[in-house]
């Protein structure tokens, strides 16, 4: 039972499967002993609390954190595996689909990406078999209830879906444009039940669900900026007969992110001044929803700059507003959402690795030095109690160490080299034509064995 509600505490304000006055009852009851498919959902769901409190997601003192522990979360994510038939796709039991969901997502906390692939394509299985992508498609008969938890599994793991493109280069298996499912009814779960009916709330900023709904507005957008990135791939290994087609440039990341923040400025305040957190579900929900609007537009704005020819300057400056973004953030909001937004950070640091291709001035690199050592503070804050964390702050400030030394032995070079007289009259000639071109100093070119590790750093799997 304690499971359950930690839950409702620190997952289900982003991942809202369950209607929680049904679930807490149903678990109370013990039904799930008698039902195998609900047990196989509660499980997953107890894999993905115990993960998310040996993480140090809790931010109260009500629990005991050392007991909650035992049995361990690998325990309920075997437990639920096993519970799950081998056709359950074909069952169409919309609690094997709830634990697919919740076991991609435990996955993604216990630092296995292979696995929530997995998990994510067998609940896209179950939805190719029925075509559930179309609620017309339901069952019929189903109730209130069940209808809205559909509606809030579906456009879940759609999110999930583009993140885990996004984050980890896979194909996107979900496309909004072929979907014809409604959003979640605006209404919150002690105000509807299977004999009453959910009624949209009177004003937008008196559900949260408001705010949830928005986080998927931005994923759709989000989608056409994924075929950006897709588009920016290695042609070599692009089979040949689709070279010739041309990119849809229709959509372009400028075009995604004015029109995401026109949207954003519309939100009421209550989903855009992050409040400190209280330990009061009804209260913390509107948080919740703000840190994850805030969060989920700073990926907009990393994968747009991902897609277009940004400078070395426009990186930065992005960079670091992402950076300070996260700052504000209260630590106890980014601790429950915990480990996918380790992947949101490792994102702008995959971004800055590409500003040393091309070469840096002293001072542009000075700038990306200091972005990568902002980052790597703040990601250790993340860290401190993560079970399956990487060490990605520290390997990322070994990295600025290297970096650092390389630049330490050509400054060395420059100023004491056989030929250095001579060599400090051409960088000063360098660097009067690097002033009239508007660049203050000669470019430094990095060796690339220099980032061969880079992408390891920022592998927070």
């Amino acid at each position: 039972m304690d499971l359950t509600e930690i839950y409702f505490e620190v997952v289900y304000p982003v991942f809202p499967f369950f209607h929680q006055p049904t679930l807490l009852r149903n678990v109370a009851r013990g039904e799930y002993a008698s039902s195998r498919p609900l047990f196989a959902a509660v499980m997953a769901l107890c894999a993905l609390s115990s993960a998310r409190v040996r993480d140090g997601a809790l931010y109260t003192e009500r629990w005991d954190t050392h007991w909650l522990q035992t049995p361990s979360c690998e325990y309920f994510l075997q437990i639920a595996a096993n519970a799950i038939p081998s056709d359950a796709p074909l069952s169409q039991e919309f609690d094997y689909m709830r634990a697919y969901a919740l076991l991609a997502i435990a996955s993604i906390q216990l630092g296995d990406p292979r696995k929530m692939n997995y998990y994510l394509c067998l609940y896209h299985g179950c939805t190719a078999v029925a075509s559930l992508h179309d609620e017309r498609n339901w069952p019929q008969g189903i109730g209130f209830v069940e209808v809205e938890m559909r509606r809030r599994l579906f456009w879940s793991t759609y999110t999930l879906d583009v993140f885990s493109s996004i984050i980890w280069g896979g194909v996107v298996k979900s496309r909004e444009a072929c979907y014809s499912v409604r959003y979640p009814i605006e209404c919150n779960d002690e105000a509807f039940s299977d004999t009453v009916a959910p009624e949209p709330a009177s004003s937008e900023a008196s559900c949260w669900l408001r705010g949830w709904n928005f986080v998927t507005d931005l994923y759709r957008k989000l989608e056409h900026t994924v075929d950006s990135l897709g588009n920016l791939r290695d042609l070599a290994l692009t089979p040949s007969a689709t070279n010739a087609i041309e990119p849809c440039a229709c959509v372009t990341g400028s075009a995604v992110l004015s029109n995401a923040m026109d949207l954003y400025n519309q939100l009421p305040p209550i989903f855009k001044d992050i409040q400190p957190i209280t330990g009061r579900l009804n209260t913390d929900l509107f948080g919740f929803q703000a840190a994850n609007i805030g969060a989920t537009l700073q990926l907009v704005r990393m994968s747009v700059l991902a897609t277009e020819h940004s400078t070395v300057i426009q990186k930065c400056e992005i960079a670091g507003e992402v950076i300070e973004s996260f700052a504000r953030i209260p630590v106890a909001y980014l601790r429950a959402i915990s480990t996918p937004l380790l992947h949101h950070l490792a994102g702008i640091g995959t971004i800055m690795g590409s500003a040393f291709e091309e070469g840096l001035t002293e001072s542009s690199y000075q700038r990306v030095r200091s972005v990568l050592i902002d980052l790597a503070h703040l990601l250790a804050n993340l860290e401190v109690h993560l079970f399956a964390k990487a060490g990605t702050s520290d390997k990322l400030r070994g990295q600025v160490a290297r970096i650092d030394a390389f630049m330490h032995v050509q400054r060395s070079m420059e100023r004491t080299g056989p030929h250095a007289e001579h060599s400090l009259d051409s960088s000063r000639a360098a660097m009067s034509i690097d002033f009239m071109n508007g660049d203050e100093m000669p470019q430094i070119h990095f060796p690339a064995d220099l980032f061969d590790d880079w992408d390891w750093i920022f592998d927070v799997t």
